[in-house]
C-alpha cells in the first residue's frame, strides 16, 4: 500500500481523533511519567490506602500513589520514594498487605507498617 501525504494526514486525524476520546473516557491519565507497573492495592497492612493504585515511575523514579474515591474519581496523587533515585521496576503486594517493588538496580524493597 502506498500512503501519501493526504492519506497520511487523514490517518493522524483519525488517531487523534480516537486518543481525545479515549482521553475524554478516562479517570486518570499518567503524563509521560513512563510508568512501570501499575498495583491496586487492597491489602491489611495500610488500610488508608486500600482502593488505591500505585505505579512504578521509571523516567522520574519515584513511586505514584493515586488515591481513588468511592466514585472511581481519582482524587490525589502523592510521590513516594523519590530519594531512592532508582527506576522502579515492578510492583507486588503480598498476602500479609505489604507492598514489594523492584528497580532497575536489581534492588527489592519491601513497604511495611511500622
Amino acid at each position: 500500500m502506498t500512503t501519501t501525504k493526504n492519506s497520511r494526514d487523514l490517518l493522524t486525524k483519525v488517531r487523534d481523533k480516537q486518543n481525545k476520546e479515549a482521553n475524554r473516557q478516562s479517570k486518570v491519565i499518567l503524563h509521560p511519567s513512563a510508568p512501570g507497573s501499575l498495583l491496586l492495592y487492597s491489602g491489611d497492612a495500610f488500610p488508608q490506602w486500600r482502593g488505591n493504585l500505585f505505579a512504578g515511575a521509571l523516567k522520574l523514579q519515584h513511586l505514584n500513589r493515586i488515591s481513588i474515591s468511592s466514585d472511581n474519581q481519582a482524587t490525589n496523587e502523592e510521590r513516594l520514594l523519590g530519594d531512592l533515585n532508582q527506576r522502579i521496576r515492578a510492583l507486588a503486594q503480598s498476602p500479609q498487605g505489604w507492598i514489594y517493588l523492584s528497580t532497575d538496580n536489581g534492588n527489592i524493597f519491601r513497604l511495611k507498617p511500622r
